[in-house]
């Protein structure tokens, strides 16, 4: 508006009276020609602004629509969140209060289980003593293990087969190798059946490993402890000769061999080439082996059975042939009776399974 107001006022100013009319209409035609222009120009311009004011506005429209819908989405996802939520709650306080509902009543079940059992010890009788077949020891039954007097010394009369601590804490089982060799790499307790059959367990106890024997939380139960290098010489020396076969049980344990051939003879000495009689053997020339019983006297009581052992590799061997039972020592130390009935004393790794005696306190 201003361009046309700014347009007219330099256009008239141009006319002047001296001009002729004639001139004056051109003039004046002219400036209405070229207001009429420069309207047209305006116009044009005014309706491209429209026109994207106009697109500005349904743009800004349709987005405010679009933003109004996902508000409102999202509202409603907030409002059924809420409601899922609360449900959640209700559930899990449910839930909550049936489990302490039954732990109650578990409480109550083993509070009644344990008065009853204790009412069950009281009704036990008393443990009758074994007597062995000797003259001079006898076994007892002392709690729930067998023992028996050797000298100045009280044995358990049987090999030891508990699977915990004095604590109450578990000694994991090893039945696999794999489980068996962890053991000693991890340097903890472990312990197993002969060949992993409980049968063999009930004949001749657990084998254990260093690790169990000595860890601090105590192998043997209370009144007693782990036999000692010194308590097995005590044990040994009271024996006197023969104390192997006076150890031994009167049953399983497998024969023993001797072998028979004259080892003068075998060596083709100059009496055999002279056909000179062998001053050895008398020139029998007796050939081959002859059996043994592997089996003792058990005139000690002590009952000691061939349970074999346990490799730090998790294989099983000797069963049958001789017992071994590890000491309570930091020197790796065991007490081997042999089928022969010979005893002695031999290192071994901490891996290794055993059999293990206790002496009462």
């Amino acid at each position: 508006m201003k361009t046309i107001l700014l347009l007219s006022f330099f256009l008239l100013a141009g006319i002047t009276y001296s001009q002729s009319k004639k001139e004056q209409i051109e003039l004046l035609t002219y400036q209405v020609d070229s207001l009429n222009k420069v309207l047209s120009l305006e116009r044009v311009d005014n309706s491209k602004k429209i026109s994207t004011l106009e697109s500005s506005k349904t743009y800004q429209e349709e987005r405010y629509n679009e933003l109004e819908n996902d508000y409102n989405s999202l509202v409603n996802k907030v409002s059924t969140l809420s409601i899922d939520l609360q449900t959640s709650n209700a559930e899990r306080a449910s839930k909550q209060q049936t489990i302490n509902d039954l732990q109650t009543q578990l409480q109550s079940k083993k509070d009644s289980l344990d008065l009853i059992k204790a009412e069950l010890e009281k009704l036990k009788p008393a443990p009758k003593p074994v007597v062995v077949n000797n003259t001079t020891n006898q076994v007892t039954q002392t709690g729930s293990f067998k023992s028996v007097k050797i000298g100045t010394q009280t044995w358990m009369a049987e090999n030891l087969n508990v699977p915990t601590f004095r604590n109450g804490d578990l000694i994991p089982e090893a039945k696999t190798n794999e489980e068996w060799g962890k053991a000693e790499k991890e340097g903890k307790p472990a312990w197993c059946y002969y060949d992993n059959d409980p049968k063999n367990g009930a004949k001749y106890g657990k084998l254990y490993n260093w690790y169990a024997v000595n860890d601090s939380r105590g192998l043997a139960p209370d009144g007693w402890h782990i036999c000692t290098y010194a308590e097995w010489s005590t044990l040994i020396n009271h024996l006197g000769d023969d104390a192997g076969k006076k150890m031994k049980s009167t049953t399983g344990w497998n024969n023993w061999e001797v072998d028979l051939t004259c080892s003068n003879c075998e060596n083709w000495n100059a009496e055999y080439r002279k056909k000179t009689a062998c001053h050895v053997c008398k020139d029998t020339r007796l050939n081959g082996k002859k059996a043994h019983s592997g089996n003792g006297t058990n005139s000690s009581g002590f009952s000691g059975l061939p349970g074999g052992s346990r490799s730090y590799n998790g294989n099983f061997y000797d069963s049958g042939n001789y017992g071994h039972w590890i000491m309570a020592s930091g020197q790796f130390q065991g007490q081997c009776l042999y089928a022969s009935g010979y005893l002695d004393y031999s290192d071994y790794y901490k891996v290794e399974g055993y059999s293990v005696r206790c002496l009462r306190d």
